[in-house]
């Protein structure tokens, strides 16, 4: 059954964008499952799920962030040193949530509103504190727009989650946060589609990295 999904992927990415990149995705795909033992390639309809919240109409495609880009990112993250404290705000089935644990953070929070990929979040969790008893990991099935950042949250991980809309009042509530409880955080965004959105709220951004034409993440910092 996953090398269905595999296949389905590949044939998705080349369909979408082009042959290159589908090579490029489903070669990562491959061993970044084996590597953290999950099952997270599969795409999901998002309107066909159950999903919670007012932003229905912003679902799209449930597709897992690019290992290439998780593993590089995280890498760039233990450089600077930040503090305990991840938050993947649209974390879908969970692989961000363990690759946070496989690179040191401690404290992990998934949110989603779509409540079965939460529900292969949660398992994902479980299986990830078996193997990591120091590690605390929940998911919450919620909408992002109302979804409050909490304190101890120094990092914040998106994976063009959501239209602008959307984004604009999770900005909103980030900076509310900091204001509430003033700290710094990072903000990691994979396919930065509105990436203006933190950069015209005082966001700096600090960590490029882009391969090919559509692989591409950036770490803002405030």
């Amino acid at each position: 059954m996953k090398f269905l999904y595999y296949i389905r992927y590949f044939v998705y990415i080349a369909w979408n964008w082009n042959l290159r990149l589908a090579l490029f995705s489903i070669f990562h795909e491959i061993r970044g499952e084996n590597k953290y033992h999950l099952n997270t390639v599969r795409l999901n309809d998002l309107q066909k799920l159950d999903v919670s919240g007012k932003n229905r109409q912003s679902a799209e495609v449930y597709q897992a962030a690019n290992y290439f880009l998780l593993e590089n990112i995280f890498e760039m993250l233990q450089q600077l040193n930040v503090p305990d404290g991840f938050v993947d705000i649209g974390c879908g089935k969970g692989r961000a949530l363990v690759v946070a644990a496989y690179y040191g953070f401690n404290h992990i929070t998934g949110v989603d509103f779509a409540k079965d990929l939460c529900k292969e979040a949660i398992m994902n969790c479980k299986q990830l504190t078996l193997k990591y008893p120091s590690v605390s990991c929940h998911v919450v099935h919620a909408d992002a727009a109302d979804f409050t950042i909490e304190s101890q949250i120094h990092v914040l991980f998106f994976f063009n989650p959501f239209k602008e809309p959307v984004m604009k009042r999770v900005i909103r509530n980030i900076l509310a946060s900091v204001k509430e409880h003033p700290r710094k955080i990072w903000v990691v965004y994979i396919n930065p589609q509105h990436k203006h959105l933190f950069l015209e709220r005082g966001f700096r951004q600090i960590y490029y990295l882009r391969k090919m034409r559509f692989v591409e993440a950036v770490i803002f910092e405030k």
